[in-house]
């Protein structure tokens, strides 16, 4: 397998930082929200040495995860050579059986066991119970991979209160997030709630669990991650951001440019970093059966009715009342190994109505 060169993509996500970042006093962080150790008993990994995996490529932040295991930072060793803009951010992943996994992100401590089975409570019911939970213990909450076993629709999804984050795209390779013949992909549940009223904004995450063996039928790392756009590297203000919508959503395209106003979307794709991104060995896209090589942007407003097409690397579109909300996607489509791949960034919604985030 073909190495990635970890200078060079050092080099292109530091470039992407500064030209994203432009003359704002905020910065763009990489981090990843969902990711297992050796602690969950089916990761191939300690702590140590996953923390180590994803400082040495480049990450800004992480959340170890652990199934109903809370992993305060102070309790785990750093690399020797730990860069100053590297944290760790408190959290697990509740786990409550068939109904639901939600990750508990920057937390204080462990969110109350009884919470993990409700027994008799409907999916809804249990979603609800893991977000106040996670307030309790003053964190917020991420619905994790809902089409893994297509437990939680959007049905279940829509009258929870509180709950402001979903996985949009989970790297581990079973957890549907394309969806099949009975069952919606991940991204149009996420129109759905949009234009049902919900304010929700959409994370990727890896989900890694194996970093000792590489294929693309086993979950390992550096699949999915977040680009947040932060006043500094703290896991309030990188929570807070990712709560205002300020961060997009990745599977391996990296942007150079972003403006998102309530009056306009602008954006430009670093096809340099992208490329660097997608040298890595861990990375798997999304087979697709055709469709054309290259870059395309779209602009997705209810219903998830695509707006405006943009075959190229950059792209605007003037936001206007005519949809309540409007996202942009981008899709890069690559032939690799004799078959086609598709990879994604994908913006955070900007909302034409009245919707404002709120506590239950």
């Amino acid at each position: 397998m073909k190495t990635p060169n970890s200078k060079y993509v050092l080099l292109a996500i530091t470039l992407t930082l500064v030209l994203l970042s432009g003359c704002s006093s905020k910065q763009w962080y990489k981090g990843n929200t969902h990711t297992h150790t050796v602690l969950c008993g089916h990761a191939d990994s300690t702590p140590e040495a996953v923390t180590k995996w994803y400082h040495d490529r480049g990450y800004n932040f992480l959340c170890l995860s652990e199934h109903n295991i809370f992993i305060n930072p102070a309790d785990v060793p750093m690399p020797e050579n730990k860069r100053d803009d590297f944290i760790l951010i408190p959290g697990e992943e509740i786990t409550g059986g068939g109904h639901a996994h939600v990750t508990a992100l920057n937390t204080v401590g462990l969110v109350d066991p009884a919470l993990q089975q409700q027994e008799g409570a409907s999916k809804t019911e249990v979603i609800q119970a893991h977000v106040h939970g996670t307030i309790e213990q003053q964190g917020h909450a991420i619905l994790n991979h809902p089409n893994f076993h297509y437990m939680n629709t959007a049905e279940d999804i829509r009258p929870v209160k509180g709950l402001h984050m979903f996985e949009l795209f989970n790297g581990h390779p079973s957890v549907n997030n394309f969806g099949d013949e009975a069952h919606i992909s991940v991204e149009a549940m996420w129109d759905e709630l949009l234009t049902e009223g919900m304010l929700i904004y959409g994370v990727s995450s890896d989900d890694a669990h194996n970093f000792l063996k590489l294929g693309p039928d086993v979950s390992n790392p550096g699949r999915g991650w977040v680009m947040v756009r932060s006043e500094s590297l703290t896991p309030d203000a990188i929570t807070d951001a990712m709560l205002h919508g300020d961060f997009y959503a990745t599977s391996g395209v990296m942007l150079s440019e972003l403006e998102s106003t309530n009056t306009k979307i602008e954006l430009k794709i670093d096809e340099q970093a992208t490329a660097a991104e997608l040298e890595s060995t861990f990375i798997a896209g999304h087979a697709i059966e055709e469709g054309p090589i290259g870059y395309a942007i779209q602009f997705i407003g209810d219903g998830g009715k695509v707006l405006e097409q943009v075959n190229g690397s950059s792209a605007s579109y003037s936001v206007s009342k005519e949809s309540s909300y409007v996202r942009a996607k981008v899709t890069f489509t690559k032939e690799r190994d004799s078959r086609l791949e598709s990879f994604y960034a994908w913006t955070q919604p900007v909302f034409t109505d009245d919707r404002k985030y709120t506590l239950p």
